[in-house]
């Protein structure tokens, strides 16, 4: 008989934010990343009150390994005070999520002088405890072994493949199957022959949803058309540093008429660190916005709502997918064609008659895969 493999969300199941999976192989207590949320202005976090009452832990002690697959905050904004409570835990992450999370759930806090000086202490004490990983790097334990693979997304993601009682089982995280402006899209080896893919599913319900592969092109070259057609300074605002990041890079790949590109504090930070790693982001054309304001027109990319330098400007919301869209989930599938495929990090549907991706597979004669939507503090065996 085989041994049971045991799958709990504890965040993040079926709706974005606080991901967190617990899963169990052989003595081993896993979590799947551990994210918070934010709804209606408040955050939430996973719920490991469900995870203690169950009959396999009674201690977040108990944890043996944790693994982030990239560094957005709703996979990784609990980490720091989880590794506090579950102590015996080793993390593993690539070492650009290490660098991003420590700019994300360090840098932010705390060198701009927030929080006391025990927190700080104790959070940075946190970062020497992560073990970095690499693609392709295989790790052995007790009773079973795991993989990394590129998940493309944002530089640094990853998924982890676990080696189990014969059985292969693959975390996807947020991941890209075409190429985005810093990655050249998930890399999976074509063998892998999985028999349980849990799978971040964002649009799994959305089956009209189409994400535009040109829409961040579009969003620069709107940018660019009041700056250099029409002479007018933008500011561009955009919520989440990593596309801050990723938008930088795609202006300045289409900047041909040398327009000014300034970045904030927050953005330019995250970009040093980015280049330490040998990640190239900035060219002749960028600056950081400080006490000396551009005359000129210019482009300004900011991730904070409240900045904003004396001067005229356009304002521009930035915003573009980098998660798949409908399609792009059933190709991914079919080509993994998975025995079940365990389905978290799912939004509502848009309208009761949606179908899911489950509807959608089960009409296709090619395809072996049987679905779960997990839902949050339910206990599976796969």
């Amino acid at each position: 008989m085989p041994k049971e493999i045991i799958f709990m969300p504890l965040g993040g199941g079926q709706r974005v934010g606080a991901s967190c999976y617990y899963l169990k192989l052989g003595e081993n207590n896993i979590l799947l990343d551990v994210g918070t949320g934010r709804e209606n202005g408040i955050t939430f976090v996973p719920n490991f009150r469900t995870l203690l009452m169950s009959p396999y832990v009674e201690s977040l002690g108990q944890i043996n390994q944790i693994y982030i697959s990239h560094a957005h905050t709703d996979h990784v904004g609990y980490l720091t005070q989880l590794m506090k409570e579950a102590p015996n835990a080793d993390v593993y992450m690539t070492d650009i999520t290490r660098l991003l999370c420590e700019y994300q759930l360090y840098d932010k806090r705390y060198l701009l002088k927030r929080g006391n000086e025990n927190h700080r202490l104790d959070t940075l004490s946190v970062f020497d405890k992560i073990t970095e990983v690499s693609y392709m790097k295989k790790l052995k334990f007790s009773s079973y072994g795991s993989t990394f693979f590129s998940a493309g997304h944002i530089p640094g993601a990853m998924m982890t493949f676990f080696r189990y009682d014969r059985r292969n089982i693959l975390y996807t995280g947020d991941y890209s199957i075409d190429p985005t402006p810093f990655t050249e899209g998930c890399v999976l080896p074509n063998n892998l022959n999985i028999d349980t893919l849990i799978m971040c599913g964002l649009h799994a319900r959305h089956p009209n949803y189409r994400k535009r592969s040109d829409k961040l092109f579009h969003e620069v070259r709107k940018v660019f058309d009041f700056a250099r057609r029409k002479n007018i300074s933008v500011l561009c605002y955009i919520p989440q540093l990593s596309k801050g990041i990723e938008f930088i890079k795609m202006l300045n790949r289409y900047n041909d008429c040398q327009v000014p590109i300034y970045i904030d504090r927050s953005i330019m930070n995250v970009v040093y660190k980015m280049e330490r790693l040998a990640i190239p982001v900035l060219n002749e054309h960028n600056r950081m916005m400080g006490t000396d304001f551009p005359t000129r027109s210019h482009i300004y990319v900011t991730s904070d709502i409240t900045s904003r330098p004396p001067g005229v400007y356009t304002t521009l919301n930035i915003d573009f997918s980098l998660h798949e869209d409908f399609p792009q989930m059933k190709k991914f599938i079919k080509q993994l064609n998975p025995r079940q495929a365990v389905v978290v990090h799912c939004a509502r549907p848009y309208r009761d008659s949606d179908i899911t991706l489950e509807q959608e597979i089960i009409a296709d004669g090619e395809c072996r895969t049987q679905f779960i939507f997990a839902q949050e503090n339910e206990i599976y065996k796969l």
